[in-house]
């Protein structure tokens, strides 16, 4: 089967309280040097993402701690009692990239859960078209976050891509184009991306996925009249402040 269809899924449920979990303190992360170098490998060819793709499948899991193990867990051969800090405790060492010439970056689109598939089918076919070098792609349900300049106005599925590129002005400009499409794809299916990365987007995505965005510059402007806190997206994206007409007197002094 056709690895760009394949994907694996995590689901996690509360368990009683009086389970009774003895949950040992947490411990160093073991073969970062393993995944750091199969990762690297993989940004090289297809070969060599289709090992990692089999590792992350076969072996990965293996790697994961248990609080209870799978075989004493609920019957299932592939449950894992775990406490709440576990499956965030992993190591980024292994995403150090230290290789000449190239960078990894992150993506995050919000799309609406009903729209995911028709999303990760365009999704697929501009990364085709566009010869895009993925690391991985991992998707996470997201709730409501009714703050301002929300990324999910509505229950969504969170799509994190983690992408390789070339640092020169060349590759600086293929992911450039890259992202542009994928917010105006994000933006068909009625789905907002995260603002905090790269700037690749121009003001008009910007309003197109945040219709709200000028009011937020409206409010921040109120509590800040004098523009004493500002930041590269802010200076670029809001627009400029109309200077205020100032009534001016000259003082003459008198003829002798």
């Amino acid at each position: 089967m056709d690895s760009s269809r394949q994907s694996i899924g995590y689901t996690y449920r509360r368990v009683p309280e009086d389970q009774g979990l003895d949950r040992a303190a947490l411990t160093e992360v073991t073969a970062t040097k393993l995944r750091r170098a199969t990762i690297n490998l993989s940004k090289k060819n297809d070969l060599f993402k289709a090992v990692k793709w089999w590792s992350e499948k076969h072996l990965e899991l293996r790697f994961e701690s248990c609080t209870v193990t799978r075989a004493q867990a609920m019957g299932d051969g592939e449950a894992c009692l775990v406490a709440r800090n576990d499956p965030m405790h992993d190591s980024v060492d292994y995403l150090f990239n230290d290789l000449p010439g190239e960078t990894d970056i992150l993506h995050e689109y919000f799309v609406p859960r009903d729209r995911i598939v028709p999303f990760i089918d365009a999704m697929r076919t501009l990364f085709r078209s566009h010869d895009a070098n993925l690391v991985n792609a991992s998707i996470r349900a997201v709730g409501v976050e009714g703050n301002a300049l929300s990324y999910a106005p509505a229950p969504s599925f969170s799509v994190v891509l983690y992408l390789n590129q070339a640092t020169d002005a060349a590759g600086t400009e293929k992911m450039r184009a890259l992202t542009s499409d994928l917010i105006d794809l994000c933006a068909d299916q009625g789905g907002r991306f995260f603002l905090p990365y790269q700037l690749h987007y121009s003001p008009e995505q910007l309003r197109r996925a945040y219709p709200d965005v000028h009011a937020f510059f409206a409010a921040k402007r109120a509590w800040d009249p004098g523009e004493l806190f500002s930041n590269t997206w802010y200076a670029r994206y809001a627009p400029p402040q109309p200077v205020a007409a100032r009534a001016t007197t000259t003082a003459r002094a008198p003829l002798t």
